[in-house]
C-alpha cells in the first residue's frame, strides 16, 4: 500500500510540474502560426531589387523569385539581426519561405552574405 501511496504522489508531483510549462509556450499572432504550419522552401541567390515589403532573388539557374517580406520575417545579416533596409542589390542570400495561396512566398528568414 505504501509503495501505491508513493507511486501516486511522484505521478502527482511530475504533473504538477508538467502543467505550467505547457500553459507557458509563447502566444503566437495568427499570421507567425500560419507561416510555421505552411510548407517552405529555401532560396538561395543574389539579390536584384529590395524593398521593405518584397525581395526579389536570382537563383543559381537565372530563375527571379519575388517574395515578401512581413512583420515576422527574421533577418540576419552576418550572424546579427537586421532589417530589410540593410539588404541590398547583388547581396548573397538564403531565404526560407512559406508558400501561401497561388503559390505566394512569404519569408521566414532570410540570412544575408
Amino acid at each position: 500500500m505504501r509503495k501505491i501511496l508513493t507511486f501516486s504522489l511522484g505521478l502527482f508531483a511530475i504533473a504538477t510540474l508538467i502543467t505550467p510549462l505547457t500553459f507557458a509556450q509563447e502566444k503566437k499572432t495568427p499570421e507567425a502560426a500560419a507561416q510555421e504550419q505552411a510548407p517552405t522552401v529555401t532560396i538561395a541567390g543574389k539579390v536584384s531589387a529590395v524593398s521593405d515589403t518584397s525581395v526579389t532573388v536570382v537563383d543559381d539557374k537565372k530563375a527571379e523569385q519575388i517574395i515578401a517580406i512581413d512583420t515576422n520575417t527574421k533577418i540576419t545579416r552576418g550572424g546579427k539581426v537586421a532589417t530589410a533596409a540593410d539588404i541590398k542589390a547583388n547581396d548573397a542570400v538564403t531565404v526560407v519561405a512559406s508558400k501561401g495561396e497561388g503559390n505566394a512566398l512569404t519569408a521566414v528568414t532570410i540570412k544575408v552574405g
